[in-house]
């Protein structure tokens, strides 16, 4: 029982001790400007940075979903944080519109670059991402870009990782601190499937029609005419018997699958990503 509880409070330690350090690299910054997507991550980062005179920036476009974009908005407002949301036109980008496996790394160059660009325009800091420490264990070409870029991660360098990050942000009160994992739309495509708008938007309405269903952890997978499924694994059962599963077909048939699967693997992050071995120098 001693040696639990002595693991429990070196734990403890451990955790104050990286929020200390996160806000010692926020201070460090001149008005330090968040990529703000919406999501659990830079959303605690945006806290922080409100606390140091920082500002928020927000990427709309094809490739961001509605429904983050409007979280993003949220955020920001209850912190008062300065906010601004710059339009980026990826589909015009080929190496983007392509969806090569390094697709990430030109996206982020393209997107983060404009937030770069805004920095300098406003008198702002460093662009800091919500890139914490679980992320080395994923794909992520983006991060090459960003390094390229000149951007902070300092929820990574402080040593916070998800669950630490989801326990401050509840103690915050941010309204993100229990929101699923989220990730760009192109992420439901297999590289090499050209993205455009019309899919993207197709693949975003049919996960905000299964999230109005009570699915709280969702991906639609695209392959052409089939949309797959990915779903917590103990929600597949209900997904899968009626009269759920007609409404399913329905609805996704109704917005231009020809055939709707269900992974009974479950949902799987990066499902369609090559292993974290490949990822950039």
């Amino acid at each position: 029982m001693t040696g639990t509880l002595e693991a429990g409070e070196e734990a403890e330690t451990g955790e104050l001790a990286a929020r200390d350090r996160l806000d010692a690299i926020m201070a460090s910054l001149k008005r330090p400007l968040v990529a703000l997507s919406g999501g659990v991550d830079s959303a605690l980062l945006a806290a922080r940075a409100a606390r140091v005179g920082g500002a928020a920036a927000t990427l709309v476009g094809s490739m961001y979903a509605a429904e983050e974009t409007e979280r993003a908005r949220l955020v920001a407002k209850t912190l008062g944080l300065p906010h601004h949301e710059m339009f980026v036109d990826s589909l015009a980008v080929a190496e983007i519109r392509d969806n090569p496996a390094d697709r990430c790394y030109h996206c982020r160059k393209v997107g983060m670059g404009k937030l770069v660009e805004l920095a300098r325009a406003k008198g702002y800091g460093t662009v800091v991402d919500g890139e914490n420490a679980d992320d080395v264990n994923d794909y992520r070409p983006g991060v090459k870009a960003m390094r390229e870029l000149g951007l902070r991660g300092p929820l990574r360098e402080a040593g916070l990782g998800k669950s630490w990050i989801r326990r401050w942000s509840a103690e915050l009160g941010l309204p993100t601190a229990d929101i699923p994992a989220a990730a760009c739309l192109a992420s439901r495509f297999p590289h090499g499937t050209p993205l455009t708008e019309e899919a993207l938007r197709r693949v975003e309405r049919a996960e905000a029609f299964l999230r109005r269903l009570g699915l709280r952890q969702v991906r639609v997978r695209h392959h052409g005419e089939v949309a797959r499924i990915e779903a917590e694994a103990d929600d597949i059962a209900g997904l899968a018997s009626q009269p759920r599963r007609d409404e399913i077909v329905r609805e996704l048939t109704r917005l231009g699958y020809r055939r709707v699967a269900l992974d009974l693997a479950g949902y799987q992050s990066g499902s369609l990503n090559p292993p974290p071995s490949a990822n950039p120098a």
